[in-house]
């Protein structure tokens, strides 16, 4: 799994529990939605510290051979 992937992963995860929370607080069940708010700020601050750790990797350069790299910079300039 790429941690393109694993920061998507998490942040969905996040958002649904995130939306969970938001839902069952006006209800009085405060104590699972502050539970469920507490894991989705985890888990939206593990996906921005993958998401960072990755930011310099160029995805489109790491399938294609290297003499076909050098190729690809000449035309795209």
């Amino acid at each position: 799994m790429s941690d393109e992937r694993l920061a998507l992963l998490l942040f969905d995860i996040g958002f649904i529990l995130m939306l969970i929370s938001m839902v069952i607080g006006p209800f009085g069940i405060t104590r699972w939605a502050l539970t469920t708010a507490v894991v989705a700020c985890f888990l939206a601050l593990a996906a921005i510290a993958i998401g960072f750790q990755g930011w310099d990797e160029n995805p489109e350069e790491d399938n294609v051979p290297p003499d076909r790299i050098e190729n690809s910079r000449e035309i795209h300039r």
